[in-house]
């Protein structure tokens, strides 16, 4: 009863999305709806953060892929080990909603009722080269994923009508839900299908070298960077991701103050018609909690649909979780891909 209650629930919290309106589940049809039930099946419940992303099928696939090799699927480390990184990695991107969800997630399976405040595992133990794969994985998804959920969800996945008390109890329901996952253990590389075909025999750029020591891990990293980058290709002028690239390299994807006035310097470099899009994605990609309403009707104003938004964000949430991890795992800067004529 009480997982059919949470199932409905985050269904409706589909409505708060920002920005885009994804497709409603009871109506997803095709591919939407396949991927809505694999996500109910192995994670518990539909993950707004996967199914916002349904008007760019593409990257909804892509996302789910990395969440569900990385973190759902067993291997030498623990699942709790897992969402520890998910949590930390949440904290340091400042994405409450991760927070809440992973540190629920993490307090249900250590006992702990609240695993918000635990460590990153790596900070406690030494880690094999595997284990440092599948946990940097872990990172890697969620820097990525913690930029997306910024943009286009609320702070909360809970309803803000609710009282504290109440607010606490459903918390900790949602995190034993996810938890308490019945059925055998997912089954590795089988969301890989749901990639594009070029995606899936993608090579292993050297942004992603840190991931060798579980070459299972980094081909399917390898699988999900390359989709992403089919999809913003589709929507973001090469004169924007080169800015971007240039951009991470020189200044890193830390944010850099509480104003977005940092971002216009760069941006007054494009032409004049690609300044929206190279705004929206420089906020994501280092500051994504600044992208607010004037960013995005800027982006509606020189014509992007919900379909090029996802691809556009997806791009630059995923750009940075690249630089991110490359810099932290490896030192090993992100390939770029060659523009050539493309815009």
């Amino acid at each position: 009863m009480l997982r059919s209650i949470l199932r409905a629930a985050v269904r409706r919290s589909l409505n708060e999305v920002r920005h885009i309106r994804p497709d409603p589940p009871g109506r997803a049809r095709g591919r939407a709806a396949d991927l809505h039930r694999r996500v109910e099946r192995d994670f518990g419940v539909l993950a707004p953060p996967v199914a916002m992303l349904s008007p760019a099928p593409e990257c909804a696939a892509a996302t789910w892929t990395a969440l569900r090799e990385s973190l759902l699927v067993p291997g030498r480390t623990t699942r709790d080990e897992r969402e520890a990184v998910a949590t930390a990695v949440s904290r340091a991107n400042t994405c409450p909603y991760c927070v809440e969800v992973h540190g629920a997630t993490l307090g249900s399976l250590d006992g702990t009722g609240n695993g918000a405040d635990t460590p990153d595992p790596r900070s406690l133990r030494p880690v094999t080269p595997a284990e440092g794969a599948e946990l940097g994985a872990v990172e890697f998804t969620f820097h990525h994923i913690n930029r997306l959920v910024n943009v286009f969800l609320p702070d909360s996945p809970l309803p803000g009508f609710a009282p504290g008390p109440v607010r606490g109890r459903l918390r900790s329901a949602t995190g034993a839900v996810i938890a308490a996952r019945t059925g055998p253990p997912p089954a590795p590389d089988t969301s890989l299908e749901l990639l594009p075909r070029t995606a899936r025999n993608a090579p292993v750029p050297p942004d992603l070298r840190w991931a060798a020591g579980e070459p299972r891990i980094q081909r399917v990293l390898a699988g999900v960077a390359a989709a992403v980058d089919e999809a913003g290709a589709r929507v973001l002028p090469g004169s924007v991701r080169d800015l971007v690239h240039q951009h991470l390299r020189e200044h890193g994807t830390a944010p850099a103050g509480v104003s977005r006035a940092w971002a216009e310097e760069p941006v007054a470099a494009l032409p004049a018609s690609d300044r929206a899009l190279g705004r929206l994605v420089l906020l994501t990609a280092r500051a994504s909690f600044q992208v607010g309403d004037d960013t995005v009707a800027e982006c509606r104003r020189v014509g992007l649909d919900d379909a090029d938004l996802v691809r556009a964000v997806s791009w630059a949430a995923m750009a940075a979780a690249r630089h991110t991890t490359a810099r932290t795992l490896a030192s090993v800067p992100p390939t770029e891909p060659k523009q050539g004529n493309q815009t």
